[in-house]
């Protein structure tokens, strides 16, 4: 085979395995790593403002239960990350880590972002006209730093919650009970959108209720089920964040 054959099949077998990687979700061990930065971002930011994400139900009754000074939820918060890295990399041996990954799964995820943005607001104005007239942002204005450790809190919570939790809990359910897995992952992707876009009018920061946003967010919902489903926790994750912090800091 001359070296001009060999190069064409290279080229050749690159491709597939390119496709792969952009239709295969990342595995759970290595999608829960690369989403440390984002935990770590949120519970470090959350010491410096009053506020928590409405899906975070963890953080403020562990630190009322525990009573635990700034020096002590700081160290808790480091202790459970860097456990969980520990171990991770225990288990290395039955999972393959990726954590070169990183660097691609945030710029893919810039991507999914912003064709959020595009998608879900096209098919929003179809369904309610003049919907971006009445969507709301909030229940009032945040400052730069609460932007941001908001956005990391909504990425990482509201994604464990209602993707992993929710989605993927209802989709495994509905299918151990006989419904064909198509129509499970359907039902189940339905009833996490409808149910991730009414937490957002629920507590002291949630918006006013509109047509409009309720249905942005719904299908918003779906489209980040349909991320998780088919690229990994990690990428919807950072998508959520960053499609957050476009709409907080660029709206």
């Amino acid at each position: 085979m001359s070296s001009s054959e060999r190069a064409r099949t290279r080229r050749g077998a690159s491709a597939p395995r390119a496709l792969s990687r952009l239709t295969t979700p990342h595995d759970a061990l290595t999608s829960l790593v690369l989403t440390l930065p984002v935990f770590l971002v949120y519970h470090v930011g959350i010491v410096f403002m009053d506020l928590r994400n409405g899906a975070d139900f963890v953080t403020g009754n562990l630190v009322s239960l525990l009573d635990l000074s700034l020096a002590g939820y700081l160290a808790l918060t480091f202790a459970v990350a860097g456990g969980l890295a520990v171990s991770v990399s225990l288990l290395r041996k039955k999972n393959e880590l990726h954590l070169g990954a990183l660097g691609p799964v945030v710029a893919e995820s810039v991507l999914w972002a912003a064709l959020m943005w595009l998608l879900v607001g096209w098919a929003t104005a179809r369904i309610v006209p003049h919907a971006w007239a009445t969507l709301q942002l909030g229940g009032r204005p945040l400052g730069p730093l609460e932007r941001l450790v908001m956005s990391a809190g909504a990425g990482f919570y509201e994604e464990l919650v209602f993707r992993v939790g929710l989605f993927g809990g209802l989709a495994h359910l509905f299918t151990r009970r006989g419904v064909p897995a198509l129509r499970a992952g359907l039902a189940a992707a339905a009833v996490s959108a409808l149910l991730f876009s009414a937490v957002h009018y629920v507590g002291a920061l949630g918006d006013s209720f509109s047509l409009g946003s309720f249905v942005f967010r719904a299908l918003s919902g779906l489209y980040l089920a349909a991320l998780y489903r088919f690229r990994g926790f990690a990428v919807a994750v950072y998508a959520h964040a960053l499609y957050d912090v476009g709409v907080f800091f660029l709206h």
